[in-house]
């Protein structure tokens, strides 16, 4: 059986990023704007909910979590009209049970072999059963059987594939029908009625879903990029197509704030931008998967998105400084090459199972020389009576306020395995550094390790690149 679950649920962290997520459950992007209505009619629609499409958001949500089965609340899920990040965000998660509890059933008379394969996030479905076969006999290393008369699989192809991934099962007598039915349940794949026909052949659709599960069972992906190198340079492109060349501190935190982002009062505004917008253009393109995606979560970190098959961490990293505003003639300064990366605990897990990658955009800073935009942020951020987050200086002295972002240069960079990491360690480039403990006194705590970076060193780590053109 599959060991996905909710518990690797990932919440948007913004109404754009939860409406691209419903979108793609399409499987197609929404053309024009991805507003929460039509992301909601969208995932209505691809769930065949029977929901007025027609109603208010708010309605429309509540309509939508009642056929899902979870609870929607006044004032938590939606306010007024309108759904909240935390509705869609619900009716994201209670997709995702829902999904699960579909792919898990062993026999599933009502529903399609498309819905099923929601649940593989990483499959492509063969577009004919000789293909199918192929890559059956693929998975069980033997070579390609060619199909009988009438278009038949032969048993001995199902044979091959349980002595691989369920080798129990060749001890037992079994009709083609029974073992194609066995090595289904025994691969955590629900036995549709269209999986068989009437004769002794197994459809298209049967042999579609015992290929998603002994593909998943032995760990191959075959809608995913080849290479990482490849799902870079994807990845970088989307970015660099939809990334703003600059980033205005008032117009960058405010649709933050107006995104429904609870990270808009940071005082290092910027990074927490290059993430939310990140997510919301990768997942429009390149959705994370809702169930059976890679694992992101490591303790109490977070990895920022991951595609089907990989998971990459977000970094806004400011290179250059120069004062704003810019009278035209101060030069830039060089702010550093190092820059602090995660958890060392949690980088170097998600190495070891998976890989990781970095997605780390250099830029240049402009530091509010006038107190105007600190003003501005302050205000803003207090309205609702709590204070600024940020850093506090150990002298005392309050820095500077970053009032824009200029992106200079973004880079992919993707870490194998453990040997990678290791290697990126004693080639200088990463390093694992000790953090100062929490609190004082009797609340003192430790902290764990972090990894530092300086990404203009990776050298063979980076697998992919964009530099955007600088204005003045």
């Amino acid at each position: 059986m599959s060991n996905v679950t909710t518990e690797n649920f990932n919440p948007a962290q913004t109404i754009p990023e939860a409406s691209a997520r419903m979108f793609a459950l399409t499987g197609a992007p929404a053309a024009g704007t991805r507003g929460p209505k039509r992301s909601l009619v969208a995932l209505a629609q691809n769930l065949g909910l029977d929901v007025d499409l027609q109603a208010v958001n708010a309605v429309l949500g509540e309509q939508i979590a009642g056929a899902l089965g979870t609870p929607w609340v006044r004032g938590l899920d939606y306010v007024d009209l309108q759904v909240t990040l935390i509705g869609m965000n619900n009716l994201l998660q209670a997709t995702s049970a829902s999904i699960i509890r579909l792919s898990r059933q062993r026999a599933v008379a009502s529903a399609s072999v498309a819905e099923v394969l929601r649940a593989f996030p990483g499959f492509r479905p063969a577009s004919n059963k000789q293909a199918a076969v192929n890559r059956l006999c693929d998975i069980a290393g033997v070579p390609h059987d060619v199909l009988g008369p009438g278009g038949k699989e032969h048993t001995w192809t199902l044979r091959d594939v349980a002595r691989r991934v369920a080798p129990q099962l060749l001890e037992r007598r079994l009709t083609k029908h029974a073992l194609a039915a066995a090595l289904s349940a025994e691969l955590g794949v629900p036995w549709l009625d269209t999986a068989g026909s009437t004769g002794a052949s197994i459809t298209l659709d049967g042999l579609n879903l015992l290929l998603a599960g002994a593909e998943r069972a032995v760990g191959l992906a075959s809608a995913a990029w080849r290479t990482a190198t490849e799902e870079g340079a994807a990845l970088v492109h989307a970015l660099a197509e939809e990334l703003p060349a600059h980033w205005d501190g008032v117009d960058c935190i405010t649709w933050m704030r107006d995104s429904g982002s609870t990270q808009w009062r940071q005082i290092e505004w910027f990074g927490f931008y290059f993430e939310e917008r990140l997510r919301e253009i990768l997942n429009a393109r390149f959705p994370t998967p809702l169930v059976g995606g890679p694992n992101i979560r490591y303790g109490n970190t977070v990895f920022d998105y991951a595609s089907p098959t990989r998971v990459w961490d977000a970094k806004a990293h400011t290179a250059w400084t120069r004062p704003f505003p810019w009278d035209g003639a101060a030069p830039s300064k060089r702010s550093g090459t190092e820059m602090w990366l995660n958890d060392a605990q949690a980088v170097r897990a998600c190495v070891s199972e998976q890989g990781l990658g970095f997605l780390i955009v250099d830029g240049r800073a402009g530091l509010d020389t006038t107190g105007e935009f600190r003003a501005w942020h302050k205000s803003v951020g207090e309205s609702g009576g709590r204070a600024l987050s940020g850093y506090v200086a150990s002298t005392g002295r309050s820095r500077p306020r970053k009032a824009e972002w200029t992106p200079l240069e973004l880079r992919a960079i993707w870490i194998e395995d453990s040997a990678a990491l290791d290697a990126g360690i004693a080639a200088g480039w990463l390093a694992q550094k000790e953090q100062p403990d929490w609190g004082t006194g009797d609340a003192r705590r430790p902290r764990n390790d972090k990894f530092s970076a300086k990404p203009s060193k990776a050298g063979a780590w980076q697998v992919a690149s964009h530099t955007w053109v600088a204005g003045s």
